[in-house]
């Protein structure tokens, strides 16, 4: 897929350390679709993780690392996650947050019925 836009909610430049911060950017792709999609620096991530030294639910399976938040290291990560795999991991990183546990139950038992479907 190809990027055909990435909007800044929150500007580069209101961003006190680039190395240490993470930020939101809306996506839109050649599919007319705009993801919603959290581009966070690595030492962000351990900032994140605290003295727990682990990631707390909900927020890692969202991100897109980055060494620096600068807007050339960031399309150009955009740009590898759109054109992977038609854009599977840019739509997977959107969706993390997107269902509901019971959504993803019902997923995952259609998924368990057609493997064991497979084995027969």
């Amino acid at each position: 897929m190809k990027v055909l836009n990435i909007e800044y909610p929150t500007t580069l430049d209101k961003i006190k350390d680039i190395t240490n911060d993470n930020i939101d950017l809306f996506v839109t792709l050649d599919d007319g679709y705009t993801y919603t999609l959290v581009v966070s620096t690595l030492k962000n991530i351990g900032t994140l993780m605290g003295d727990k030294g682990y990631s707390e639910p909900g927020w890692p399976q969202q991100l897109i690392i980055v060494e620096e938040l600068t807007e050339e290291l960031v399309k150009k990560a955009i740009e590898a996650y759109a054109e992977d795999e038609n854009g599977l991991y840019l739509k997977v990183s959107n969706l993390a947050t997107g269902f509901n546990v019971d959504e993803l139950d019902t997923v995952l038992e259609r998924r368990r019925i057609m493997y064991s479907d497979d084995e027969d």
